[in-house]
């Protein structure tokens, strides 16, 4: 925590829970304030008041410095409560001067005004205080946990897709392409054949069959091969089978019939 500037400006920077925040603090007490925010924040102590006044700070909206009495406090803070505004004393407990810094929203500063107008406090406009919260702890977790690097194979991948992207045409494929300017500028004769675009087509499409390879010739050259190597394993099933022999059957030999 540190805080710097001058008499009428003060900037205070410290962290609360996590979260980096500047309070800059002007007025005619500003050096008074971010010194009492400085001590009040510093002790290790953890209180109802510091609970508050950490809040206050980190919601990030504009607040307003006031000085009460001592006499009056107790008074003050029982309107507020009434009057349902959110502060916080900033006692200093070295002061003997009889007053109390308290700070406020400064969407309430119409209401704090309506409550010393109507119970006659005497009070003093200290300056204001503006918090910014500079990084918050999304920002901190995405500097201690960066975003995991790319592996070399999708490295690779993504290089090959740029590449094919990026190839240039055939210089079959270059001579039909037709230039945009020229056919804006330059009318085609009458007397040309209307099948010149067909031929264009067709022409196109023979080189394409011929860069890429026929999906169908593949099929049929994975079937084949399949059927081979089926037709291998089963001569290899039929040679290690062994052989039976056929034998003749035997002839029956007739008994004669004695007379």
């Amino acid at each position: 925590m540190s805080y710097s500037g001058d008499a009428a400006e003060q900037v205070v920077r410290m962290s609360l829970e996590g979260a980096e925040v500047a309070a800059k603090i002007t007025g005619a007490g500003a050096k008074q304030v971010a010194v009492l925010l400085y001590a009040i924040l510093r002790e290790q102590k953890k209180t109802k008041g510091k609970t508050r006044l950490t809040n206050m700070l980190r919601s990030g909206k504009e607040l307003k410095v006031f000085a009460v009495k001592d006499t009056d406090l107790k008074q003050f803070c029982e309107a507020s409560k009434k009057y349902g505004v959110l502060y916080c004393v900033l006692k200093d407990r070295n002061a003997d001067d009889g007053i109390t810094d308290v700070m406020v929203r400064a969407e309430d500063a119409s209401k704090i005004n309506r409550i010393f107008e109507r119970f006659q406090l005497a009070t003093v406009d200290m300056g204001s205080v503006k918090s910014e919260i500079e990084r918050s702890r999304r920002e901190k977790a995405a500097e201690e946990f960066p975003e995991p690097e790319r592996s070399a194979a999708e490295s690779d991948k993504t290089a090959q897709l740029v590449d094919s992207m990026l190839q240039k045409p055939d210089k079959e494929q270059e001579g039909h392409t037709p230039n945009p300017a020229q056919a804006r500028t330059t009318k085609s004769p009458q007397s040309e054949p209307i099948s010149r675009p067909s031929e264009r087509s067709e022409r196109d499409i023979s080189n394409r069959e011929r860069v890429r390879p026929s999906v169908r010739q593949e099929l049929k050259d994975i079937k084949a091969e399949q059927a081979a190597k089926a037709a291998e394993k089963a001569k290899d099933r039929a040679e290690k089978m062994p052989a039976t022999e056929h034998h003749a059957p035997k002839k029956k030999r007739r008994k004669r019939k004695e007379r």
